[in-house]
């Protein structure tokens, strides 16, 4: 249902960065819900488990538009934010200079898969919707590199195997790129060969409910509208649903664990 993928082509993805970035204001862009909204459970997760982050060094590998950058910063943190994307770098410092937090956070365009920073320089790396862009054993191993002894690694990535979530994906196909590829089971056995100590639990199970609200009664069209970001930007109006919906998936998920792999999202922590 995925259809088929490219081979993975970093200036395909640059020009589609590219592209995205200079679509967003950074008005319509709201840090906080992000991080402390209902709707997005595992990005308040992500940040619970990097631990203590004031004043400690942190890689935002695949910055993005800026959300987790300027939210560590926010907290107190110093943040390398780094990106393919020389558009969304600078979608990140305007989003840093629109929260005040531009001291905290320096940039730099490198790939995830070579990072030319020194060996244990990092503190913390944070990771959101990056490892299913990039090759993900040069990327794990190049994160591991430049971690400090005993730092942490955390990602927030997209599963494969929820059918829901796999037709919007076909039908979604100008919002992402061709290569994607959301992690499985296999790709979470990697990440745990590199870094033995880690672990990942999930998130979105009947909560994805919400994206058939979206195509099948909103009739938002999924190629000019991003789901996964509107679930963010209208968290009040779904505050009740999802918060029912999110009470029925730890039910059903403490209930039959064999089903977390056909959920949306999994955050994983990873420690050297």
């Amino acid at each position: 249902m995925q259809g088929i993928k490219k081979k993975k082509n970093n200036k395909s993805e640059e020009e589609f960065h590219d592209e995205w970035a200079l679509s967003v204001k950074p008005s319509e862009i709201d840090v906080i819900k992000q991080f402390e909204g209902i709707t997005s459970p595992e990005y308040k997760r992500a940040i619970e488990l990097l631990g203590p982050i004031k004043d400690k060094y942190i890689l935002n590998l695949g910055c993005g538009l800026g959300e987790e950058a300027v939210y560590l910063a926010i907290k107190g943190a110093n943040v390398m934010a780094i990106d393919i994307s020389q558009k969304m770098l600078d979608m990140t410092k305007k989003l840093a200079k629109r929260y005040r937090v531009q001291k905290r956070i320096k940039y730099h365009k490198v790939s995830a898969e070579k990072l030319d920073f020194k060996t244990n320089n990092f503190d913390f790396v944070l990771g959101c919707n990056i490892l299913h862009h990039v090759d993900i054993t040069k990327s794990i191993k190049e994160v591991k590199r430049v971690l400090k002894p005993n730092g942490v690694a955390v990602f927030s990535e997209p599963l494969t195997y929820n059918p829901i979530i796999n037709v919007y994906r076909v039908i979604a196909n100008k919002v992402r790129t061709d290569h994607e590829h959301p992690l499985s089971n296999d790709n979470l056995k990697l990440v745990s060969k590199y870094f033995p100590k880690t672990e990942h639990e999930e998130f979105h199970f009947t909560t994805l409910l919400i994206f058939l609200w979206f195509y099948f009664v909103k009739r938002y069209n999924p190629n000019k509208i991003r789901y996964w970001k509107k679930i963010i930007s209208d968290a009040d109006k779904y505050k009740l649903s999802f918060k029912v919906l999110y009470w029925l998936d730890n039910e059903i998920l403490w209930t039959f664990p064999f089903l977390r792999k056909y959920c949306w999202v999994t955050v994983i922590k990873s420690i050297k």
